[in-house]
Formats: C-alpha cells, structure tokens, sequence
C-alpha cells in the first residue's frame, strides 16, 4: 500500500478517506459543523411543534436540493480518482476499472434497495394506520445511525479539501437529517422517542471522532465503497416524499425549483474553476 497521501483535490471521492492534517481553524470548524448538525436532530422536532412551516415544502426543498448534490457531486465524485484508486489495491478484480466501477455502483444500489426495503416495510404498516413493529424500528435506526457516521466521517477530509465545500456539504446534509426525522415520526410516532434520537446522534459524534483522530489514509477502497453505499441511500432518502411513500407530504413544484437551483449552482461553480 502507498505511504503517501493522496490528492483530494477537486473530489469528494476519497472523503473520509485520507486522515486529515487540519489545522486548529479547520479542526474547529468541523467541531461547529458537527454541533450544527447535532443541533439540527435535536430542534427539528421542537421546531415542527411551533406549526412554523409547511412540511410539504420543507420536504420538496430538502429533497430538491439533497439530489441535486448528489447526481451532480457526490456520485461523478465516486469516478474522479479510479486509476489511484485501483493503484492501491493488489485485487487484479479491482484493478480492472470496469470491474471497479461496477463494483462502486453496485454499492450505490445496495445502498438504495437497502434504505427502500425499510421503507417498503414500514410503509406496510403505516399506510394502514399501524405503527411498524420494533424490529422494522431497530432496523431503521441502526441504518440511519450507521449513515450518520459516515456523513461525519467524511467531514475531516471535505474540510482538509475546502472549507467552503466542507460549509456547503453540512447544509445539505442538515437538509437530509430533516427527512431523517420527517420519516420516522412518520412511521413510528410511538417507538421513535429521545432514546431513538439520541443513538442516531451518537453515531455523527463517533464518526467524527474516527474520521479526525484514527482513520489511517490506507483505507481509501473500502472508504470509497462505503461513500457509495451512503449516495444510494441518500437518493432513496431524498425523493421518498415525491413518491407515495409520504402521501400529501410532498410539494412537486418546490422540488422541481429545489433541483433547478441546485443544477444552476453547479454549473457556475464549474464555470469559475474553469475560469481559475
């Protein structure tokens, strides 16, 4: 394996991936970002009883933007550092880059079709005015615990990159957790308590921790495979509420301006590296 680190530039590929050499500004700054998103679970459920805003629309500019990221960053991302990638591994599999790839989206779609499965589960229930049993319940949020880790994993690396798209990654992940949150009360207005919440949040503090203080750079494969995992979930996650999973909770002219947006911050920012 390389000793040598290897470049984040211009990629979240590998985020999560190198074990960052931040300075005290940005190692203080992915605490705040942490605290933030932390914050975010423990007031979006105070936040909803106060009636402030339409859920519909929360969820459509959550799930507009939250996709967006994703088909136009994160995943082409996952693509941008193959040949270091398959460099790294003594796999002759692995250092075929089609066999790579297909391995990379493979991951991407066990991600989805694990988080939809759950899905498909509670909905079952919930569509009946059940609440889904405990073991769909522990499923659930050992998943998103297990999500959770990985975002904050990967927030060392995004800020030992760029600040400014460490700052960009945690608002749209905030926006995620607030789906996160929308979907469980939804299917388990009973079994998702504080305790529920609380282990979810504990799984954002560990990944953190791991990602400043024990990830070694070598681990760059497994970690890459890991990211595409959480793009498929996270698709799942995002559009969930434009299909009949959420009946009524989905506002589709707010998504579409949502995605829109997204898109055109995309391009501009594409526009100025080009100009740079």
């Amino acid at each position: 394996m390389p000793d040598h680190p290897l470049s984040l530039e211009h990629s979240f590929a590998l985020e999560g991936v190198v074990h960052p050499d931040l300075d005290f500004l940005s190692l203080s700054l992915t605490a705040l970002c942490i605290i933030f998103l932390l914050s975010i679970h423990w007031a979006v459920p105070r936040l909803r009883k106060l009636n402030i805003f339409d859920d519909s629309i929360l969820n459509s500019i959550t799930g507009g933007v939250a996709l967006g990221y994703i088909l136009l960053h994160l995943l082409p991302s996952l693509m941008l550092n193959l040949d270091q990638l398959r460099e790294e591994t003594y796999s002759n599999f692995l250092g075929n880059e089609k066999n790579f790839t297909f391995l990379i989206f493979m991951f991407v779609l066990l991600g989805f079709l694990t988080l939809y499965i759950l899905e498909k589960l509670a909905h079952d229930k919930t569509k009946n005015g059940l609440e889904s049993n405990q073991i769909v319940y522990i499923a659930h949020v050992g998943t998103l615990t297990y999500l959770n880790f990985i975002i904050a994993l990967m927030m060392p690396a995004v800020a030992n990159e760029s600040l400014s798209a460490m700052i960009v990654f945690t608002f749209i992940m905030g926006l995620h957790f607030v789906l996160q949150d929308h979907s469980m009360r939804h299917h388990f207005p009973k079994l998702f308590d504080e305790l529920g919440r609380y282990i979810i949040m504990v799984g954002i503090v560990i990944g953190w921790l791991v990602g400043v203080f024990l990830l070694p750079h070598t681990y760059s494969v497994p970690a890459t495979l890991m990211n595409a995992f959480l793009a498929g979930a996270l698709i799942l996650g995002t559009v969930k509420t434009e299909f009949s999973l959420f009946e009524g909770h989905s506002h589709f002219p707010t998504f579409i301006a949502s995605l829109s947006l997204e898109a055109a911050v995309s391009f501009i920012i594409l526009l100025l590296e080009a100009i740079g």
